[in-house]
Order: C-alpha cells, then structure tokens, then sequence
C-alpha cells in the first residue's frame, strides 16, 4: 500500500517530465547537429528514492529523477586531440610559408630566377670575351651585370617583406592568445555562476572548449579542472570548479577567474640578432611579470613557434663562445671571447660567412644585452671577437652601459644572437650574402689587375655596395696581404680594405661610372700598351663560374648556388608537408574517436525520439489508467 491514495499518478507524472526532458534534449541535439563544437546531450536519469512500506515487500519504487542534461565527452581523447593540434598548427604554418618563399627562387621557363640569369651574365661575358673592345659588347655585359644585382636585391627585399609578414602574423597571434585567455576567464566565471545553483552549463562548456582547441593549434596547453572544495563544510564540492590553462612549458595563462597576457617588444636597430634583419622585430613576454615567453624549446610546438622559426630561424648558426672575468674591459665597457666551432683557414673567408648584426644583441650567461660594434682578429688557427660599448637594458626600457651581473673566472658564455634550429629568413638570407660577398670579392680581384681602354690601371670596385647611412656607391679598397683583424667601426670610418662584411644580397651594386663609361671596364692586364682585343682577364672572370679554384660555395661551383639553396628549401618544405599529412592523419584518427563519442548522429537522435516518444506514451497511458481507477474509487462507490 502506498504512502498516497495518489502515488501511482506521482509515478506516471514523474515518467512524463523525464521523457519530455530527454525529448527536448534530443530536439537541442538535432537542431545542433551542424554546429560548431557542439558536444551531444543526454538526459542522466535516475530511479528515484524508494520508499519504505513496511510490509512484506519492503520497498517500493517512486518514479525516476532527471539529476541533469549531461555531455558526452572524453576529457582524455580532449587532451589527445589538443597536443596533436600544436603540430597540426605548426607545421601547416611552416608549409604555406616555405611555399612562398620557395616561389621566391624559382627559375623556369616563366620566371628568370638564378640560373637563367647567371648563365645570361656568363654568356653576354662570353660574347665580351670575343669581342672586348666594343661598347655594345660592354655595354650588354654590364646590362647582364645589373639584372644579376638586381635579382639579389629583388629576393632579399621579398625575403624581408616576408619577415616583415610574419612578424605581423606574430602581432596578431599574440592578440588572439590574449583575447582567448580572457574570454575564457569570462566563461569560467560564467559557468560557475550557473552551475552553483545545480544545472550544467553545457553551451557555455562547449564554447570555452572550442576557444581551448583553437589556443591548442598555436601553443601547446594544458588544461585542468578541479572541484572547488568548502572548507566548512567538512570539504564538500560546492558546485563550482577551479579550470586552468597553462601553455608552453607549464606557463599559466588562465586561472579560473583571472589571466595573464603577452606583450610584444619590438626590437630597436641597436638589438638586432642578424645582419639582414628588419627593423622592429617582436620579441615576447609576459606583461604582468616582464619574463621572456619563449616557444622556441625543443619539445613545444604551435603555429606561433613555427612563426619564430620562419622568422628568426639561422640552422643554430651564431658565433659563440666563453670568456673569462678578465675579458671584460670595465672602462671601455667591452668583452672579448674565442669564437667556437669555426675552422675557415682566412679571415676574408670567416667573415664572407659572418650574419651578426653590426650592431645587436649579445646573449651573456643568459642575459641579453646590446653591443655598438665589433671586431675580430686572427690568433692561429682561432678567431678573438671583441665586443663593444655592452649596455644592458632592463625590462623597464631603461638603458644602462656596462654589465650589470658580475662575471665567473671563466667560462662566462657569450652567443651573439639566438641559436633558432630551423633555415629561415636569416638562414636564407645569409646564404645569398655569403655566395654576393664571395663573387664580388673575387669578379673586384680579377678586374684591378687589368686596365681599361684608356690605358689606365683599375682602380675602383667593379661590384660595390650601398650604405643607408651614407649618399652614393661604396667603394672596396682591397689590400691583397693576409688580413689578421677587421673592425666594423673602424672599417666603417675609414672605409677599410676588408669591408666585405658590409656587403649584403639587398645592397650589391654594379660601379655607376662603368655603367656611364663601359671603357673604364678592364679586359686585359697591365702591360702597358693598350690593346681592345685583349680579353685574358675577361677569361680569368669566366672561370669564377666552374672553377671551383676560383670560387666555391658550400662545396660547388659558384654556378650551382641556386641548387643548394633549392635543397634546402625543398627539404624544409618536403619535411613541413610530411608532418602536416602525419599530424593530419592522426587528427583525423582522434576526430573520429571523439566523433564517436560526442557528435551528433541523426539516426541514433531518430532512434531515441521514437524510444522517448513510446517511453512517454506508456506513461501516460499510466496516468490515464491510474485515473480511471481513481475515478471508480471515488465517484462510483461513494467513498
């Protein structure tokens, strides 16, 4: 017997509210079944508390209970899906950049790139051979001349417009890292402040998920969520919960209700890490601490990290070293080290190499200071860099001359730049200024041993180079001894005879009064006597192109540079494709995990509508039974 003449139709009624819940349920799902991020519903339906009857059978069953409108969702396949999306973010980053700059140096039937044009130069120096002493025949070859130039500023201009792209990309990544922090702050306090009265927020769930997985693709995350525990309440859960994002290497980025952001320091002139770099560069930190925020670790990925590779990437290719505590000229404010790892045999070669700023960052036991200009001498088999006027400036902006950390007795490390293990920009960059500076130096040696067609010895550079900081061509003032030092300052001053260094793919020059007079181009040695149809330096200049005597570049001939170039685009590019389909695979893999668990399928959504239609009907027909029988009780017998 029942503890209520009514209590079958409390049971019936119990039924019908359930199943219209879990047949609204599966209409939400049904009307989201397109939507982004969507996680499926259900009902969570429990029998409800029996009661005592005190009688033979003991209990008896009340009905069910809705506890609430649940998600399926797998938080592990959620973590899975997220740590592979870094990669995903990364390396289609990396893809669609090396596509482009790949572009840069393609050389086909449609576009002129490296080879057709050198061989134009090579054979308009043929036709020269044939015929020195005619102004047309000059005249073609310094048009040859020129477009070489002019391919080299042309790629370096693109190359830095592309940095100059990815360092806007940068910008507006950072932005978006700090706009999804807050909004997921936002969400948190959001979905807090529902689920303290009982219901889950579900919509709200999956909109603080989707902004996850979106952050996931640029950084690597991790993610928690804990109870929020009431002290005095012997610890129970208060309904509430404490969810945090932490990025790259355990930084926390979201607290439930608080977050930190980044903030981007543009590198000044005076803090550049590479030579060719342009100006004003982002480098990354938090606002509220002032620390570095570094992606660039071995075992992190992202989209954002694959930016700073493109953009900052030199293949680990700095000059470093150690010092000692007496290396440092407190007065002069300056340090000298032993560079490590070179083994060119002359200084010409070393410095043909050299991508380091004229003026840049010095990284010292790891703190990051700005040096005015640097030297470097000869000593053996070993190269001594001297670095001066090191200034420090603290995270304030504030400058100050000097170090402002007290040195070891030995073993300080000293890195000029950042070491970034990947071939980007600079990479690239420094590729094309080591083949400039190498063919300039030799295509210059060869001319000033010849005379021009009026007879008078070659003195000035063939090949010259442009100074922003100074009007007109400068000249190379070669002095063919064994160089044993070279000094930016000094060689800037005094326009030195290894300034080579100055030399970049973005300011390489043909001579502007050759141009205006072809004759003062020489063809033939210093003899004497003036004769046009002598061509021997003409020769000696041809065989820049093959010899490998004459000019080599990363062991092949001058002629081949855009073969090592294109390999080591192509590999980067080969290699991005590859782990983009790899990760791309295994996102899909993960996708279809998590598919199987939390997406919307419209034939189950059909299946639980008829199951919850009929589960309804019969409870209904319940309260129509149950009704019947009450009416009978009460209106028929009297009662």
């Amino acid at each position: 017997m029942g503890t209520s003449q009514f209590f079958g139709l409390m049971i019936g009624y119990s039924g019908l509210t359930a199943y219209q819940a879990a047949e609204n349920t599966v209409a939400n799902n049904v009307a989201n079944v397109e939507t982004e991020g969507y996680t499926k519903q259900y009902t969570n339906r429990k029998a409800s508390d029996a009661l005592r009857t005190y009688t033979s059978y003991g209990m008896q069953g009340t009905g069910v209970t809705v506890k609430g409108i649940e998600q399926y969702r797998n938080l592990f396949l959620d973590s899975k899906y997220r740590a592979n999306e870094a990669d995903v973010g990364r390396y289609e980053t990396q893809e669609s950049h090396m596509i482009r700059i790949e572009k840069y140096f393609e050389d086909s039937s449609t576009v002129n790139g490296f080879s057709t044009i050198y061989n134009k130069f090579n054979a308009a120096l043929e036709e020269l051979d044939k015929n020195p002493g005619q102004t047309s025949t000059r005249t073609a070859f310094l048009g040859a001349a020129q477009t070489v130039a002019e391919y080299f500023r042309n790629i370096s201009a693109n190359l830095k417009a592309e940095q100059e792209s990815i360092n806007g990309e940068v910008k507006t990544t950072v932005e978006r890292i700090n706009t999804i922090a807050e909004e997921v702050a936002a969400l948190n306090k959001q979905i807090n402040l529902i689920e303290l009265s009982g219901p889950k927020a579900n919509e709200l769930r999956d909109k603080r998920a989707l902004l996850v997985d979106e952050l996931s693709k640029i950084v690597d995350v991790e993610v928690s969520e804990v109870p929020i525990l009431n002290e005095a309440d012997n610890n129970k859960p208060t309904g509430a919960n404490r969810f945090t994002v932490k990025i790259s290497n355990g930084n926390t980025l979201v607290s439930n209700y608080d977050y930190n952001t980044l903030e981007l320091i543009g590198r000044s002139e005076e803090s550049k890490y590479h030579q060719t770099d342009a100006d004003g560069l982002y480098d990354i930190r938090w606002k509220e601490t002032l620390s570095p925020f570094n992606v660039l670790a071995d075992n992190l990925s992202g989209s954002l990290k694959a930016l700073m590779e493109l953009r900052d990437g030199n293949n680990n290719e700095i000059i470093h070293g150690k010092a000692a505590k007496a290396d440092y000229d407190e007065t002069e404010k300056k340090i000298k080290f032993t560079a490590e790892g070179i083994t060119d045999e002359n200084l010409e070669e070393m410095i043909s190499k050299l991508n380091i700023a004229e003026k840049g960052t010095v990284i010292i036991n790891g703190s990051q200071y700005n040096y005015d200009s640097w030297s470097v001498t000869r000593n053996g088999s070993s190269y001594e860099f001297t670095l001066n006027k090191i200034s420090f400036m603290s995270n304030t902006g504030e400058k100050t001359e000097g170090l402002q950390y007290k040195l070891k007795d030995t073993d300080n490390t000293i890195e000029l730049g950042t070491a970034v293990d990947y071939q980007g920009i600079p990479y690239y960059q420094s590729q094309m200024n080591q083949w400039v500076r190498q063919f300039a130096y030799r295509f210059n040696k060869i001319e000033k041993t010849g005379q021009d067609l009026n007879g008078k010895d070659m003195t000035t550079s063939f090949f010259q180079w442009k100074d922003k900081s100074q009007s007109g061509l400068q000249e190379f003032k070669e002095d063919y001894g064994n160089p044993e030092s070279f000094d930016t300052a000094q060689e800037r001053t005094d326009g030195g005879p290894y300034n080579y260094y100055f030399l970049t793919a973005e300011n390489l020059f043909v001579n502007e009064n050759i141009i205006k007079d072809p004759r003062l181009m020489s063809t033939t040695s210093k003899d004497g006597d003036v004769d046009t149809d002598a061509s021997d330096i003409v020769d000696k200049l041809l065989k820049i192109k093959d010899n490998k005597s004459v000019m080599e570049f990363r062991g092949c001939t001058s002629a081949e540079f855009l073969t090592c170039i294109l390999s080591d685009i192509s590999l980067n590019s080969m290699s991005a494709k590859t782990f983009k389909t790899n990760s791309g695979n295994i996102r899909s893999a993960i996708q279809s995990q998590k598919d199987s668990v939390s997406s919307v399928d419209d034939d189950e959504e059909a299946l639980d509508l008829v199951k919850f239609q009929n589960a309804y009907n019969l409870n209904a027909k319940v309260i129509q039974t149950m009704t019947e029988i009450y009416d009978r009780l009460i209106l028929q017998t009297g009662v």
